[in-house]
């Protein structure tokens, strides 16, 4: 029997360990089953042990299997570094810390989509290289590491006829607000982040970016939430008053989210740490023209 392993097979026993089904690996890949199945007979004959067992109506992995994946997993990340050495890492990133990255070698930011659910499967897929932002996710097939705190403020325009330097908490909910349209898990990111439980607030306007929250708050009397050195950048600008927020709240947490393929690979570790150094390291400054 040959030595030479076969990197197709290698890349869909990843697949099939990710999913534990023969199916869904197979629609991930655009293969059909018995095509998948019979790539992992192949790669047990390669490695002469048993890589899946039945268990009810799917698979699990043996130990066997799992003691090859995290080696399999930094090999495939080796060979795709050297293969694509010039290839950019895309990143996507949250509006609201975006404008803390300079950019970087070897990636291209993008600002995240609206809806976070297409993250996931775009980061499975291997159309994004890592997520920046504050999603998370128990899916095993994905790290997310702690990257960023930072506190979220209210904004609203210098010569508001009712606001001047601070809110109160009955002041908070008798204005209108700018409120972003962006949601996860069915709620919105002030209601994730409040440690007290919140009133419904009175809705002027609907954005689905945060510079546009910024800029309808700096024309209109409404109120909005946003991060804090995002406040500040354009408050001048735009002539916005940063208040501390009446109502309690944690800090928003900003994560780093990747595939698990990635954990290992010298330049995406590299990216990562370049990224956290950033973010920490940023001194919010706000613009003046």
């Amino acid at each position: 029997m040959s030595n030479v392993m076969d990197l197709n097979l290698i890349q869909t026993f990843l697949v099939v360990a990710e999913f534990q089904s023969y199916t869904k690996a197979a629609e991930h890949l655009g293969l059909t089953q018995p095509a998948v199945s019979a790539s992992v007979k192949r790669l047990e004959q390669v490695v002469n042990k048993q890589l899946f067992v039945k268990k009810g109506r799917g698979i699990a992995l043996t130990s066997t299997a799992y003691q090859l994946i995290p080696q399999f997993q930094q090999a495939i990340s080796i060979i795709d570094n050297a293969v694509f050495e010039e290839k950019a890492f895309e990143v996507y990133c949250s509006e609201a810390i975006l404008h803390k990255l300079d950019s970087l070698n070897g990636a291209v930011f993008h600002e995240s989509p609206p809806d976070k659910y297409q993250l996931f499967e775009q980061l499975r897929r291997q159309k994004m290289d890592l997520v920046i932002d504050t999603v998370i996710t128990k899916d095993a097939a994905f790290i997310v590491e702690e990257a960023y705190q930072e506190p979220a403020v209210v904004i609203c325009r210098g010569q508001h006829p009712r606001i001047q330097g601070s809110i109160t908490k009955q002041e908070f909910y008798n204005e209108t607000h700018c409120l972003f349209s962006g949601r996860w898990q069915d709620a919105t990111g002030f209601e994730q982040l409040a440690k007290e439980a919140v009133q419904e607030r009175k809705t002027e306007i609907v954005t689905c970016s945060l510079a546009g929250m910024a800029m309808n708050v700096a024309q209109h009397d409404c109120i909005g939430i946003i991060s804090q050195s995002f406040a500040t950048k354009w408050s001048k600008i735009l002539d916005l008053q940063v208040l501390e927020c009446p109502v309690e709240i944690y800090e928003i947490p900003y994560k780093l989210v990747y595939h698990k393929r990635e954990i290992h690979n010298p330049a995406h570790m590299k990216l990562r740490e370049s990224i956290k150094m950033q973010l920490n390291n940023f001194n919010s400054v706000p613009l003046t023209l």
